[in-house]
């Protein structure tokens, strides 16, 4: 420590940073001073990058991100039916941080709306971070710099992350508390006394558990982190914490999703509705499974190598825009590698004698996580965006193999290097879908309806975001879409019939993209019905893409 009486500042140089000296007002040391600021440096990096990128308009947005939230707030489940599809039934918790934004008056403000959704999304960042720093820990001040900063920057540079900031797909939300979770593991893996264990396995449990509520799709992380708790646990002989990791992702997870499950439980009597439907037999969807299983590996050598596909551009192989990534590739290789070569030093009695595993707490639990995790992501749903934990996490892997591979420091440098450059260059970034910026966030005009009027929306297409916009007292009946057809049997697919052949309540049907009188006549032809003599009412909307508008009915 240097004081500077001059300036009334000091300087300290800490090894154990290895990033350099900073300034800091008299008596508050460079470790707390910069443990402070950097995560907010990222979290507002990320938040500026996100304003840069543009408002989301993506397709899942228009589909049932804005009327998700809406109706599960306003109790629309049987009050309509399903015309944001299949996907109009999750759990909307997750959403409600968008939804609050656009319905308050920071709409008439996109871009701070940019900036926070980033920013949150930047969490992730600061996650992947503190990883990087608990887990590489060479001697070499400019070693570990070096590897902790290509560890940082390769994780939060994929085609996954960067396509994702700011985006309501929600993949970057749970994505923290899965990463999360994974960190207090590895820091009770160390020998922290018990009470502070016990406090880190309930809260890595705690965060797991939020983190499948918010998303189930994230229930490909619970198994991983399961492993690792068990096998800290083990390490610690304490049958306990494992106990109190259970009890919190428990917890966690019906804070968050238990009562929406009641709700569907109630409505439908399928707490996770219209989805294993063939386990709880709901009389308003048919007793079938609901699998989207277009990008699952197609044979077992695929399966095997899958990481390797998308190191070339692809398209609808893991997504369905064109995307290249090399990270998993490299992390893949790099476990591959780094256990080899465990098992060789064990095999030859080098590790005794090896200080590399020192250098490298925890990075074998991230190994397990990271495999268990893959492997149930593609034979589960093989969606690239649903594992970006997995790629945030390469760079760490990587750099721990570099570790566990070579001894001397500079080759260690110069391959993390290039490593990062590969990274960086070969990266095809999939558009999900961006806007520009107007004077609102959302921006949706729906003309007015008549009170208690019944729409009809028959598509596959993304158009349910107009609906929180406009008549509230209407009902907006689904068909012909994902998952209801008027040629099925079921509850729903019957009221429909019912409610559009009941006279009395003044009907529309929605036009979805160029005017097609033939095709909606044929379709309101199977309810007795036709297209009035009135012209159709346009929608208007900063998130549209097909031209909508609503179509009055008469009778035959």
């Amino acid at each position: 420590m240097v004081a500077l009486p001059a300036n009334g500042v000091t300087i300290k140089r800490d090894g154990a940073q290895g990033l350099g000296a900073l300034f800091v007002p008299r008596g508050v040391s460079l470790i707390v001073s910069w443990r402070l600021y950097l995560p907010l440096l990222v979290v507002c990096g990320a938040g500026i990058l996100s304003v840069a990128l543009g408002p989301d308009n993506n397709w899942d947005l228009r589909y049932y991100h804005l009327y998700a939230p809406w109706a599960y707030l306003h109790d629309r489940y049987l009050h309509d039916i399903g015309p944001a599809q299949s996907q109009g039934f999750f759990n909307p918790a997750a959403d409600f941080l968008f939804y609050a934004l656009i319905s308050s008056s920071l709409n008439e403000t996109p871009r701070l709306i940019a900036f926070i959704m980033g920013a949150v999304h930047g969490i992730n960042a600061v996650l992947v971070l503190a990883i990087a720093r608990h887990v590489l820990r060479p001697a070499r001040v400019a070693e570990r710099a070096t590897l902790i900063a290509a560890a940082f920057l390769i994780g939060i540079s994929g085609a996954g992350f960067v396509s994702l900031l700011g985006t309501t797909t929600n993949d970057l939300i749970h994505s923290i508390f899965a990463l999360g979770a994974l960190l207090c593991l590895l820091k009770a893996f160390e020998a922290a006394p018990e009470p502070a264990a016990w406090r880190l396995f309930a809260w890595s449990g705690l965060l797991a558990g939020i983190g499948v509520g918010l998303k189930y799709t994230a229930v490909i992380f619970m198994p991983g982190l399961g492993l690792i708790a068990l096998i800290v646990a083990a390490r610690r002989k304490n049958a306990g914490a494992l106990i109190a990791f259970g009890a919190a992702a428990l917890l966690g997870f019906l804070a968050i999703a238990g009562h929406h499950l009641f709700t569907l439980w109630r409505d439908f009597g399928n707490p996770v509705f219209p989805w294993l439907n063939q386990v709880f037999q709901s009389p308003y969807y048919e007793p079938e499974p609901i699998r989207d299983s277009r990008f699952l590996p197609h044979d077992f050598w695929q399966a095997i190598a899958y990481p390797l596909y998308w190191t070339r551009t692809t398209r609808y192989l893991v997504t369905e825009m064109s995307l290249r990534d090399w990270r998993d590739a490299i992390a893949y290789i790099a476990i591959a590698a780094g256990v080899l070569k465990l098992a060789v030093d064990h095999l030859s009695d080098r590790h005794r004698r090896s200080g590399a595993r020192p250098q490298t707490r925890g990075l074998g639990l991230i190994f397990i996580f990271v495999t268990v995790s893959f492997f149930l992501w593609e034979l589960s749903f093989g969606i690239y965006r649903y594992a970006v934990a997995i790629e945030m996490l390469s760079g760490v892997i990587a750099m721990g193999a570099l570790i566990w591979l070579f001894e001397n420091s500079r080759v260690r440098i110069m391959a993390a290097i290039a490593l990062l450059a590969m990274a960086a260059t070969t990266t095809v970034y999939p558009d999900w879908g961006r806007g520009q910026y107007g004077e609102r966030y959302v921006d949706v005009r729906v003309p007015q309806l008549p009170a208690n009027s019944v729409v009809l929306v028959a598509t596959l297409n993304p158009v349910a975001y107009f609906i929180p916009f406009a008549e509230p007292t209407a009902q907006y009946l689904g068909i012909e879409n994902n998952y209801l057809e008027l040629s099925q049997n079921n509850k729903l697919a019957s009221e429909v019939r019912r409610i559009m052949q009941t006279p009395g309540k003044p009907k529309f049907v929605l036009s979805v993209g160029e005017f097609d009188s033939s095709k909606l006549n044929t379709l309101l032809g199977r309810f007795g019905l036709r297209l009035s003599a009135s012209p159709c009412r346009p929608i208007w909307s900063n998130l549209q893409e097909d031209e909508l508008s609503l179509c009055p009915v008469a009778e035959t």
